[in-house]
């Protein structure tokens, strides 16, 4: 959008055409836009439904919504996941599906086909009628096939208006099938051309918003990008630890700061290897916590011990140097676990109770004993306060570890997680998220809508790391063919 009158303009034309698809890039403005509706929306005395995929995203959209000053009561800001999930959970008849009370998220696909039956019956239908005037689906890029039927069913119900860009498409993984913008999209979301311009860069790096807008050409036709003569800083990785040094001396830039690795490995080595001065930020189904917690509730005494270890040692920086990988292995096989040094022994103590009576109140007071051992810093923020919190609530709800897992995760989902200033992270994970600042470990392997996602998250300054600075041309990642189908005579 062109200045602040413009948004007015691109409002009124995403309004007056409904239902229709509108194509941002990054950070030209698709949050404000949609805030700005909502606000338009409220002022005509409606009500908004905004939904969205990542509970970052929903944070996001809620600080924009607070800063055009809209009531709690015009606009409800969800998740597609949960909102499917709640709609399920009050009408189950309608839905033709029960939902237990703690979700279970490896159903979703189920949820969301469950939720569109749902809104096209009568009753639904004059429900959704009543409580919203208006449907916005933010990052629709990213919207499975059966996320998109459900969009669909409440398109025919509320004047709806989808926005998204294909070039920030990262859901073309596993078996997933996110939309096609141009097959699917189109077709049923017509599109509307609003101005914008890259704003999350004014006023004073405009440069380096006009070059991110330049190179979209590139990537989306599979051309390698050149960073000679870029507002982009280029670091040669001279060896794997070369990034070291350059995330130290950023810590002492003003604003926020994102470290993008590829993978979770990527992001956690690298968290540990600048002592907790970053924080890994986690997907809200990470695995890893999951696992511990499943062991808890089912393995022995041995067996949940060693996992409590390695949990923490996976987690922080430090512990090795005063539990060494040999005396691990012993508490694994069910041997001796001791130590001489008494600043280590309430610590050793702890993780001895836990091989003796392996439940979630001993492996709650292990985790906190052993993050306050000497020198020991907790860089997987995330993912240990997830494994404290359900211990603890194992603890006082008389429920198993696993199944306070999943009410905490239900409640991040709903409520999201509080930003951390400092983190590690993946293209998938920060995407609709900015950063003041924002250095990119190794992008060699990304495909071309990770490589976009990363460059366009740093509003101040972005740092590429790479062996060579241009960096080789990527492809478009493309949803997987859906695998065929046998059909036996």
């Amino acid at each position: 959008m062109g200045d602040d009158s413009s948004i007015g303009d691109a409002v009124q034309a995403m309004l007056g055409t409904s239902p229709c698809s509108v194509t941002l890039p990054a950070g030209a403005g698709k949050t404000e836009l949609i805030a700005a509706a909502a606000a338009d929306v409220a002022t005509r005395g409606g009500t908004s439904l905004v939904l969205t995929h990542t509970h970052a995203g929903v944070d996001a959209l809620r600080r924009r919504m607070k800063k055009f000053g809209i009531a709690n009561d015009a606009v409800s800001v969800r998740t597609i996941d949960s909102w499917s999930y709640d709609l399920i959970a009050h009408f189950p008849v309608l839905a033709g599906l029960a939902v237990p009370a703690t979700p279970n998220w490896s159903r979703v696909a189920d949820y969301h086909r469950a939720a569109a039956r749902t809104v096209g019956t009568g009753a639904v239908e004059r429900m959704l009628k009543v409580s919203y005037t208006n449907l916005f689906v933010d990052e629709y890029q990213d919207c499975l096939t059966d996320q998109h039927e459900l969009v669909l069913a409440l398109a025919a119900v509320l004047p709806t208006a989808v926005l998204g860009d294909p070039l920030q498409g990262l859901f073309n993984f596993g078996r997933n099938q996110p939309v096609d913008w141009y097959s699917d999209v189109h077709p049923y979301f017509p599109a509307v051309d609003v101005d914008h311009r890259p704003r999350r860069w004014d006023p004073d790096h405009q440069d380096l918003g006009a070059w991110l807008v330049t190179i979209r050409d590139q990537l989306l036709n599979g051309l390698p990008i050149d960073l000679t003569s870029t507002p982009v800083q280029w670091i040669q990785r001279s060896d794997p630890r070369t990034y070291i040094g350059v995330c130290y001396a950023a810590l002492r830039l003003e604003g926020t700061i994102a470290v993008l690795g590829r993978f979770r490995p990527d992001c956690v080595n690298a968290a540990g290897a600048l002592g907790g001065s970053y924080s890994v930020m986690e997907a809200i189904d990470e695995k890893v916590p999951m696992a511990l917690a499943t062991k808890i509730d089912t393995k022995g005494g041995p067996e949940v011990a060693a996992a409590t270890v390695e949990f923490a040692v996976g987690c922080t920086s430090g512990i090795p140097s005063h539990i060494s990988a040999a005396k691990r292995r012993q508490l694994r096989e069910g041997g001796s676990f001791t130590t001489r040094n008494p600043a280590l022994r309430p610590a050793y103590e702890a993780v001895v109770q836990v091989r003796d009576t392996p439940t979630p109140a001993t492996v709650g007071t292990a985790l906190r004993l052993l993050s306050k051992l000497p020198g020991v810093t907790i860089h997987c923020r995330d993912a240990w306060n997830e494994v404290r919190r359900s211990a603890a609530m194992a603890v006082t709800d008389g429920c198993t570890v696993t199944e306070a897992l999943e009410l905490t995760r239900g409640h991040t989902r709903v409520a999201g997680r509080r930003p951390s200033g400092r983190v590690v992270s993946r293209p998938l994970l920060v995407k609709g998220l900015e950063y003041d600042h924002v250095i990119i470990l190794n992008p060699a392997n990304y495909s071309a809508q990770e490589l976009y996602v990363a460059l366009t998250r740093g509003s101040k300054s972005v740092t590429v790391i790479s062996d060579t600075m241009v960096l080789p041309a990527v492809r478009m990642a493309t949803r997987p063919a859906m695998p065929r189908q046998s059909h036996k005579g």
